[in-house]
């Protein structure tokens, strides 16, 4: 079995769907009846993942999204697609159509090289790059949190959002979700026939990682000026991230005399702008640093310097964050959305995101309480445990082949 495993030209600065996406790559490396992966990328990820490139299993394939020529053809053939898909009602299954998803195949560049090399194109973040194909599309679809929370998103956002989540629920012959969360809002919000959603829990047995190197930690607290005893939010700066609870309730310690530093790395999105306000304006600016995207082998580094790992998501499909604290022996708190709860298994660790008092009060007993602390890591120990029982491969493995490829 052949896989085209298509890797996101922005990716990089995309979170935890891209570890993810990494997470999934290293377990179709383990799956054997997967003989080859041919791994598509972009000129910007190359040195990135130049070192995967010399896994045997592993094809690199280039696709220079970057390129005037290439450019015209995907605009061209995002073009006929969305014609053919926002006006199918009208045109039904119309010459018309089919002249129309010839065209998008016809201008897509991934067309030929996709299907002369693989059996199936995997996509594992949310929206496929061309459909149609002689071969089955695989799509892992995350979440819709636009429709849980559409004050976060410009109107331009969720009309983008809407019409690529119901391109690829619809067009793909198979969706992936992580949790059975995702799959409910599927059916509830978009025409897609059950048995076509598979959930596979992504694989928290294996580092979502590409490199498992440690840096020092002294060298990457001066690095960042990280200085004292830190709360660790590695999350880019999304409103639904829900930064600045965290930082309202480090405020409120501070008013009690408890001091602690906070650090979240990840991409800086346009959003950041307003949490920067707010710490500033609050007078935490000596205690707060956000040095955005950062090499793994400092982020492992802070996960195993950090005082608490503090989760305060208002959605999540699932967080790589907290399967990684367990994984780094980092004692962690997480907020009471979606599949959270149930992959921590403990209340005495959850709080609500909205409650910037149930947060603090939850900060303040990691901060004075040894024993809650101890006790918080062994609890994470025993659900890495467990997690590591899991066979992830199957569930996978059953989508491929359902699929047909």
């Amino acid at each position: 079995m052949r896989v085209a495993f298509y890797l996101h030209h922005t990716a990089l600065k995309a979170g935890g769907i891209f570890t993810y996406s990494i997470g999934i790559l290293k377990l179709f490396v383990k799956i054997n009846s997967i003989k080859e992966i041919i791994l598509i990328y972009s000129s910007d990820q190359k040195e990135y993942l130049a070192p995967y490139f010399n896994e045997p299993k592993i094809t690199p394939l280039l696709i220079d999204r970057n390129s005037l020529l290439n450019r015209i053809r995907f605009g061209l053939s995002y073009f006929f697609l969305d014609i053919s898909f926002i006006y199918q009602d009208q045109i039904g299954e119309s010459f018309l159509k089919r002249i129309l998803i010839k065209f998008h195949k016809l201008f897509n560049p991934y067309t030929s090289p996709v299907t002369k090399s693989a059996d199936v194109l995997y996509v594992p973040m949310q929206f496929s790059p061309v459909y149609h194909l002689r071969i089955p599309v695989i799509t892992t679809l995350h979440d819709v949190q636009e429709l849980h929370y559409p004050e976060f998103f410009s109107s331009g956002e969720r009309m983008h959002r809407a019409i690529n989540t119901k391109k690829a629920a619809e067009l793909s012959d198979r969706v992936i979700v992580s949790f059975d969360h995702v799959k409910n809002d599927l059916l509830k919000f978009f025409e897609i026939a059950e048995e076509k959603i598979s959930v596979c829990m992504p694989p928290a047995n294996l580092s979502w990682f590409l490199s498992e190197e440690i840096s020092n930690e002294d060298k990457v607290r001066a690095n960042y000026s990280i200085r004292g005893d830190f709360l660790l939010l590695p999350a880019a700066t999304w409103r639904h991230k829900n930064h600045t609870a965290v930082i309202k309730a480090i405020k409120m310690l501070k008013e009690e005399g408890l001091i602690i530093g906070f650090v979240s790395t990840g991409n800086k999105t346009g959003y950041y702008s307003e949490i920067e306000k707010l710490y500033n304006d609050l007078g935490l600016n000596g205690q707060v640093v956000f040095p955005g995207i950062i090499d793994e082998s400092d982020l492992i580094a802070l996960y195993r310097a950090a005082k608490l790992v503090v989760i305060p998501t208002l959605y999540e499909a699932g967080s790589g964050p907290l399967f990684e604290a367990f994984k780094y022996g980092a004692p962690v708190i997480c907020s009471n959305v979606t599949s959270l709860p149930d992959t921590m298994r403990n209340p005495e660790y959850i709080f609500d995101p909205t409650d910037v008092e149930s947060i603090a009060n939850l900060i303040r007993k990691a901060l004075t309480d040894p024993k809650f602390l101890q006790e918080n890591i062994e609890h994470g120990k025993r659900r890495l445990e467990y997690l590591n029982s899991i066979d992830y491969s199957e569930a996978f493995i059953r989508v491929i082949i359902d699929s047909g490829g």
